[in-house]
């Protein structure tokens, strides 16, 4: 039994390792460099003027082993800059999401990212459709029923990869055609501004006592939230299953939860909670990240004494009859996306990492991810 047991405490370290070293794997913004010669260019790099002029070609340079020529940029924060770019990159008329919950964590990533596009010359329009439930179950199951669209796109990310695995969903997510994660973001835990709680040992040592006696307002079964709150409180010697978690369906029901009283303690990303931490509504406890977030009031998990780092992962999912051509295109666009200045500034306001892989990288990370995610899952009793 002892052997056993520490065998899964093995597994559950393991994973989160892992899972604590993607997050911070690429915590900084892609630097524009002065020139790049073709060996080294990457999309958005600078290029001479005469390697323009004879529309010099970085060979495999670009997402998925394809082509940046140097070449005068023609819209966008960049335009009548001489850069590393895709020539054949077409704007995307329209985007059709498919977002897995209620207005939230998932639609502010979807809206970034469109908000992102239209403002560098890549989009013409966005949609939003909300399918919530399951864990992101309903809104995987109804995006796999798309055929024939390739301006429709999934909003994905850990809280869908755990909460498939908690509902014991038949779907996979790996059905749908990975096109790029985009961000990394951190989860913070807040309470409201007359709560008896200062710091987080105060609400680890209540849950300690009597686990069940605090309710936890946070997203989905098995999602990113329902993970970390798992994951802090077996670090803490508690017994995760002994929670009083409440699941809701998006950042603003639980802070609606907490404010009103029917719920003690709130847990979700750190951008749901800006305004209302800028405004002293509510009071941080702490914060997943491995060092403090810029311009966000709270002390991290680490610098608390409890050695967790977790991080949320998002990304886009395109259905899986794309065509080769508009896949090529979707990835490249998400490509110039992420090195774009429009979106640092999405990255910046709302505290995400760039933390970026598009195409058969994103896939690759999928495949990893996902058996790591359900060990998790398994040793939190979820």
């Amino acid at each position: 039994m002892e052997n056993s047991s520490m065998r899964k405490t093995s597994l559950i370290r393991f994973a989160v390792v892992a899972t604590a070293v993607a997050a911070l794997v690429s915590t900084t913004l892609p630097a524009q460099a002065a020139v790049k010669p073709a060996s080294k260019a990457t999309v958005g790099d600078d290029c001479t003027a005469a390697s323009a002029a004879s529309n010099r070609v970085a060979k495999g340079r670009g997402v998925d082993g394809s082509d940046l020529t140097c070449m005068v940029v023609p819209t966008g924060s960049f335009k009548g800059q001489t850069k590393w770019w895709y020539k054949d990159v077409k704007p995307l008329k329209n985007i059709d999401w498919t977002v897995p919950a209620n207005p939230g964590g998932y639609s502010l990533t979807s809206n970034a990212i469109s908000d992102t596009l239209k403002a560098e010359g890549l989009l013409g329009q966005y949609s939003s459709s909300f399918k919530p439930g399951a864990g992101g179950a309903v809104g995987l199951g109804a995006f796999q029923e798309i055929k024939g669209k390739p301006e429709a796109a999934l909003v994905t990310g850990i809280a869908m990869t755990g909460g498939l695995y908690s509902n014991k969903s038949p779907l996979n997510l790996l059905a749908s055609t990975p096109i790029a994660k985009v961000l990394r973001e951190y989860n913070a835990i807040v309470v409201p501004a007359n709560s008896k709680y200062r710091n987080l040992k105060q609400l680890m040592d209540d849950l300690k006592a009597r686990p069940n006696s605090v309710a936890i307002a946070g997203g989905s079964k098995g999602g990113i939230d329902h993970q970390v709150m798992g994951l802090l409180a077996q670090g803490a010697g508690i017994d995760p299953t002994k929670l009083n978690y409440v699941v809701f369906s998006g950042g603003p029901e639980v802070l609606t939860s907490i404010l009103s009283g029917s719920t003690q303690v709130g847990i979700s990303g750190s951008s749901e909670f800006n305004a209302f931490v800028a405004s002293g509504r509510v009071r941080v406890l702490g914060v997943s990240s491995a060092r403090p977030l810029a311009g966000f009031k709270g002390q991290t998990f680490v610098r608390q004494g409890y050695n967790l780092v977790y991080g949320n992962w998002r990304g886009v999912m395109a259905p899986a009859d794309i065509s080769k051509a508009d896949y090529n295109n979707f990835i490249k666009v998400m490509d110039i996306m992420h090195v774009s200045p429009s979106w640092k500034e999405q990255l910046k306001k709302n505290n995400w990492d760039n933390e970026f892989e598009a195409g058969l990288k994103f896939k690759s990370f999928l495949e990893k991810h996902i058996p790591e995610i359900n060990t998790v899952m398994k040793g939190l009793g979820i």
